[in-house]
C-alpha cells in the first residue's frame, strides 16, 4: 500500500510540474525581438568608378559624393577628381575637385583625413562611426586630397592596400546645396590599368557611405522604435 501511495504521489507531482511549465510557457510578459530598419541619414554607394581616359575634358574622372555618381572632369557638381602625381600614368589620388584647372568656384570644396592606412572590407562594412571622434570640427579635416603630399600614399594597380578616409563636403554646405554638413567614409575597392606606367587606361572604384545629417554615424541600419 505504501508503495502504491508513493507511486500515486509521484504521478501527481509530475502532472503538476508539467502544468506549471505549460502555464509559464504561455506568459504574456515576453518581449518582441528588436526591429531594425535602414538609417534615413545614411546613404551607401558600393562602387563608384572613375577612369583616366584620353578624351580631353570628357574623361569620367570626377565624383559627386553627395549622389554617388561619376562625373566628367569639367562637371561643376564634382567634389573630387582622380589625378596622378606627375601626369605619367601612375601614383593616383583623389584631389579636391575645386583645384582641377580652377574650373569651378571655391564653394565646391572637399576636405579629408585618413582613418586607416589599411582596413579589410568586413571592418569597413561594419564601421558604425569613425573611432576617436564624437563629432567633427573643421580642424579634423587636414587635407584637400587623399595623398597628403605623398604622406598617405598613392593608388596604383593592383591596389596594395585599402585605406579608409573620412571626408567633409564643405563646399556643398557653403554653397547652400545641402542644409547640413555632409560627412562620409571612403575606401578604394579595386584598380586596373590597361597601359601600366603610360598616360591613360587607369581605372578604379570606391565604396562610399555618407551621413547627410551632420553626424559621425555611418550605421546602415538602426534600431526602430516599437
Amino acid at each position: 500500500m505504501k508503495t502504491n501511495l508513493k507511486m500515486l504521489m509521484l504521478y501527481f507531482s509530475a502532472v503538476t510540474a508539467m502544468f506549471l511549465i505549460a502555464v509559464s510557457g504561455c506568459d504574456d510578459s515576453t518581449t518582441d525581438p528588436p526591429l531594425y530598419g535602414n538609417n534615413p541619414n545614411v546613404l551607401t554607394f558600393d562602387s563608384i568608378g572613375v577612369e583616366e581616359d584620353s578624351a580631353a575634358f570628357q574623361s569620367y574622372t570626377g565624383i559627386n559624393l553627395l549622389t554617388g555618381t561619376t562625373t566628367i572632369d569639367t562637371s561643376g557638381s564634382r567634389d573630387c577628381s582622380l589625378q596622378d602625381r606627375t601626369n605619367g600614368g601612375f601614383d593616383f589620388y583623389l584631389q579636391n575637385g575645386q583645384l582641377l584647372d580652377n574650373l569651378i568656384a571655391g564653394g565646391f570644396e572637399i576636405r579629408f583625413f585618413r582613418v586607416s592606412s589599411d582596413m579589410n572590407v568586413t571592418t569597413y562594412d561594419t564601421l558604425s562611426k569613425v573611432p576617436g571622434y564624437v563629432t567633427f570640427v573643421p580642424q579634423d579635416f587636414t587635407d584637400d586630397n587623399t595623398a597628403s603630399g605623398g604622406v598617405w600614399g598613392y593608388f596604383n594597380a593592383p591596389l596594395s592596400t585599402t585605406p579608409v578616409y573620412c571626408f567633409w563636403l564643405k563646399g556643398k554646405k557653403d554653397a547652400g546645396v545641402t542644409p547640413k554638413n555632409v560627412y562620409g567614409i571612403l575606401q578604394p575597392r579595386e584598380a586596373t590599368d590597361r597601359s601600366p606606367n603610360e598616360v591613360y587606361g587607369y581605372r578604379m572604384s570606391f565604396r562610399v557611405r555618407i551621413n547627410t545629417n551632420g553626424e559621425n554615424d555611418f550605421r546602415k541600419q538602426i534600431l526602430l522604435e516599437q
